[in-house]
């Protein structure tokens, strides 16, 4: 696993209670027989567990900000065919007389193929269970840091600098949705972990679908395209 700069900024966005309880999910197809082919974009919240920092000091569950995720589902095959999430995070530490302020904002992104997206899963009733990494994942942005020990223990230095945080290999956990695919939640999983500043990071998720596009194509519409191309070559 690799150790991201400055090591708190990996992911995502605010508490997971809203997407759940939020209004009622849109008017959509059931999953039933007419919809086993379908386009599922989900908003997506998120929130950060930071752990096993020096003396315990920005140890805590933090908020960021707000996405978006779409799932390309045929059948039991699952697709993660895009992934944006905005972060906007805060972690404040402070031990004896010493504190920092660390504001992250950024953006993550996964890189996927036209054709087989970022991931690769199966669905088995409500449990989506990942079999590959999401590709391409990465974050850019900047970090703004104020008090005594920035530019010390692993702070970024004072004021902003940018981040520029490379292509990292992670996988999800399982995502758990409800009887009709409305909504999703993903547990706390270890996303990343450095030694300079000394901390570990984990990463949950909860989804609600805002868009349902039912009897698409097996395949996504620009991999269909790709192919028709490449047999034109």
């Amino acid at each position: 696993m690799r150790h991201p700069h400055h090591g708190i900024v990996v992911t995502t966005l605010v508490t997971l209670a809203g997407v759940i309880t939020g209004a009622a999910p849109p008017a959509g197809a059931a999953e039933d027989d007419s919809c086993r082919v379908s386009d599922d974009e989900y908003t997506v919240v998120a929130s950060v567990a930071i752990r096993n920092t020096l003396f315990a000091a920005a140890n805590g569950v933090y908020p960021m900000g707000s996405g978006t995720l779409t799932l390309h589902v045929n059948d039991h095959a699952v697709n993660l065919t895009s992934y944006n999430l905005v972060n906007k995070l805060t972690v404040h530490a402070s031990v004896a007389m010493l504190s920092a302020t660390v504001v992250t904002a950024s953006r993550t992104t996964a890189d996927g193929d036209c054709c087989h997206g970022s991931a690769q899963g199966r669905l088995d009733g409500s449990t989506l269970t990942w079999q590959t990494p999401v590709s391409g994942y990465h974050s850019e942005g900047t970090l703004t840091c104020s008090g005594s020990t920035c530019g010390a223990f692993g702070a970024p230095p004072s004021g902003t600098s940018l981040l520029h945080d490379p292509h990292d290999v992670i996988t999800f956990n399982s995502f758990t949705f409800s009887p009709d695919r409305s909504t999703f939640t993903m547990p706390y999983m270890l996303v990343s972990q450095s030694s300079s500043p000394r901390q570990k990071t984990y990463l949950a998720l909860a989804g609600r679908r805002v868009r349902q596009t039912c009897g698409v194509a097996a395949v996504p519409a620009c991999c269909a395209v790709h192919e028709a191309s490449r047999g034109t070559q």
